[in-house]
Formats: C-alpha cells, structure tokens, sequence
C-alpha cells in the first residue's frame, strides 16, 4: 500500500497485517513505485523507514527507489532483526535473489526464511513466458539456496505445485489469504430478463484470459455488457484485446473502464450482476470473493479455489478449454428471472461468509507457520 496495481498479493498483504498486527509486528520493504508508474509515491521517503497506517496498526514501510542502493538496503534489512523473513516475490532480484544470495550477511541463523509464491507457480502464470520461466524454475532449485526456507501456501493447488517444481521435503504450511469482511447486508440487483451486466475486474495479462472472453461474447444472441476494470500490465496484450471488440455484434457491448481503487471495488460489484473472470489460474481471486461478499454470483474457471459453484447455487464453473457451452450459458443467464437471480446472489454471500468466518482461526494457522 498504498500500491493497488499488483492486484491480489497486495491486498492480501494489507489485510495480514490488518488481522495479526495485535501480535506481530511487521517491517515491509517494497518497491516506491505502483505497478507501470515512473514516479514514485507521494508523500514518503524514498530508501528510507516511513510509518503507514492500516486501520487501527501502524506498520513500518521501505520504501525502495528503481536503482536502490544496496548497501543502503543491506543496512535496512540487517538493522530489523526480525525473527521471520516473509518472501513474496519470486522473481525480483531486489525483493527476492539479493536476500537469498546474501543470506549469510544479512540474515542470522535463528531467522526463519518463508517465501510465499503467490500465484507464480500456478498452471496459467507458468503457461506465460514458460521456457524462461520454467529455466529460472529448474536453476533456482539446483543452485540450492532454498534449503532451509519454509513455504507458504495459499491453497493445496500451491502446495502441490511447490512439491512439482522444488520437491517433496519442503516444509509447507497451507493457510488461505485474508480476505475482506463480507457485507453485513445485500441488496439483490433488479435483473431485466434477456439482459446480462458483468464486471470483469483483473490485472490485464494473458492469464486472466480476457482476450478470449471477448471472443466467446462474440457468440452470444442476448444483450450482454462487459465492463473491463484493471491495470493493464500487458499492453501488447491489451491491443489485441481492443483489436477482438472492435468485431463484436451489436447485442454485445464491452468497455474498458480503467483502474479501480480497492476502496471502491465492493461497491462497483454490487451494480452489476455477476462478475466474470476466465483466468486461466488463481491461488484465491480477491476479485472473486469480493464479489461472493456482496452477494454477486461469479462466472469462473475451474482453475481458482471457487469450484462446485452450481451445486452451492453462487455462481458457474466453465471450461475454458471447451468453451463451446459457454455462450450458451451466457445466454441462458440472461434470460434469468429476478427470484431465481435473488436466490443465487443470496447463496453467493452465504458461501463468502461461511469462507470468511471459517478463517477465524487465522491467527492459530499462522502461529503455526511463525512458530
């Protein structure tokens, strides 16, 4: 914070620190600049301690300049002490390859080193750049300067992509993000029948699949809006995707509507009817259980965490890898009355609030792992 552009690992950050800064207190070094911005952020000390307010804690924030220097950083990190080092960048040499290099300078042997993939290890992020990933991947576990560390996982997908790419003996501890809290209180949206409104809220890359989105509205019969929020991290991308709604039909209407501030995003869900999201992999989707927590149903694949979603009535799983049918449903969810509409908006903040007050034993989880 207050970077938003990352997308989920940011506001999963945020609300750990929101939910056990009554116990732990945390140190974050971190880049100065949100994600595509050449200036920094405004009111803070760059390469220097600034003091952040989340809620009711107070966390202390690095703040590190495009050419840091290091042995600025070295001095900061040393100067912490901490007794757990929390990773959650696989692929920054600042954040990530400099500590891990340097771990005999900068760290003592009594702290705990924990990296957190954060989605990077998932089927859909490798399938991106996968020949320098997957090199990256098969180096980094040979040159063996993970032994030692321990893993966090946000689901069992992650965990058994961490035992695919760098074995069986590691040391990992399962414990879900922390999400928002759901709305106490719903309102149903006023469904017109033969109309479909969706919001698509997403960085804008190749694994939140977008372009094919696009590509499936082309077949549909009913009048069916898309509003596309999100960064866009991919810009080569992006144009293909603006290249694909320039041949849309009539009946179907996509546009993009920028960023969206996190403070906003529950209440731009509720305006629509459901959120769709065709990503090609998730080890949660805040997006998708923001909008579970305002009672909007969610149109997903089956590569996230949110699966069985039509026998619980909150939303659908498609196949994205056949996704003949998918049309179809869109059409057929447009179609759909208002109770039966109601019932499931309904059903989807039940499941957000069964998943959020399920993870009330957050704080006994992640003893585990700072432990």
């Amino acid at each position: 914070m207050p970077g938003f552009r990352a997308g989920g690992p940011v506001q999963s950050l945020a609300n750990l620190i929101v939910t056990l800064g009554n116990e732990y207190q945390f140190f974050v070094v971190t880049s100065a600049f949100d994600v595509g911005d050449i200036e920094p952020y405004k009111n803070i000390q760059l390469n220097s301690w600034n003091e952040l307010k989340l809620e009711e804690n107070t966390v202390n924030v690095f703040y590190a300049e495009k050419k840091i220097d290091y042995i600025n950083y070295h001095q900061r990190l040393k100067e912490i002490s901490a007794d757990y080092i929390f990773f959650n960048c696989m692929y920054s040499y600042r954040f990530f390859l400099f500590p891990l290099l340097n771990k005999n300078k900068l760290f003592a042997a009594s702290q705990k080193l924990i990296i957190s993939p954060r989605g990077v290890l998932q089927h859909g992020s490798l399938a991106v750049k996968s020949f320098k990933k997957m090199i990256y991947l098969f180096l980094l576990r040979k040159s063996k300067l993970l032994l030692g560390c321990y893993w966090h996982a946000a689901a069992k997908s992650e965990s058994d992509a961490i035992i695919k790419y760098f074995g069986k003996n590691c040391k990992i501890e399962i414990i879900g993000n922390v999400p928002k809290v759901p709305l106490q209180f719903i309102t149903a949206p006023t469904k017109q029948a033969g109309v479909l409104r969706l919001i698509h809220l997403s960085l804008i890359t190749p694994v939140k699949n977008i372009k094919q989105l696009i590509q499936i509205c082309k077949s549909c019969n009913q009048l069916i809006v898309v509003d596309i929020y999100g960064p866009v991290k991919d810009a080569d991308y992006w144009n293909t995707c603006i290249e694909e709604m320039k041949q849309l039909p009539s009946n179907v209407v996509v546009e993009y509507k920028g960023d969206l501030q996190p403070s906003l995003v529950q209440t731009t869900i509720s305006k629509y009817d459901a959120l769709i999201l065709l990503t090609k992999g998730e080890n949660f989707g805040h997006a998708l259980f923001e909008s579970l927590s305002v009672g909007r149903p969610i149109i997903t694949s089956f590569f996230t965490p949110w699966t069985n979603l039509q026998q619980k009535k909150s939303g659908w799983n498609v196949d994205i890898d056949d996704p003949k049918q998918i049309p179809v449903l869109l059409d057929q969810l447009a179609f759909m009355d208002g109770i039966l509409w109601t019932q499931y908006c309904t059903n989807a903040h039940i499941l957000a609030k069964e998943y959020f007050y399920n993870q009330s034993n957050l704080l006994t989880s992640y003893s585990k792992l700072f432990v």
